[in-house]
């Protein structure tokens, strides 16, 4: 699924959702650009949690995501981008077999 940008040109491409959401179209989602960068959809937080932030400038926002959306998207990237199935590596420590993070 594509989307065009708020008339910036930048086009977004849907990459995962939470794994744990129950409905089809309104989850936390991770979306790739035409850019080389990634937008994030999530659950809007307010002032207390923005003044906890570091530096957030005028033309930022902040969502939170759960904790599942952002292990699926580490497992998908670098699976997608360094051929290592993240899934398996951790079976593999979890028996024992290895205690490499590399692997």
């Amino acid at each position: 699924m594509q989307s065009p940008g708020s008339g910036d040109g930048l086009r977004l491409t849907f990459y995962c959702k939470d794994p744990d959401s129950k409905t089809k179209d309104d989850c936390p989602s991770f979306y790739r650009t035409d850019r080389g960068s990634w937008v994030v959809q999530g659950n809007r937080q307010g002032e207390s949690v923005a003044v906890q932030l570091h530096a957030l400038r005028d033309d930022e926002t902040f969502v939170e995501i759960p904790e599942a959306l952002a292990e699926r998207f580490v497992h998908m990237y670098v699976e997608e981008r360094y051929g290592i199935d993240l899934g398996q590596a951790a079976v593999r420590v979890a028996q024992g077999r290895t205690r490499d993070p590399q692997a």
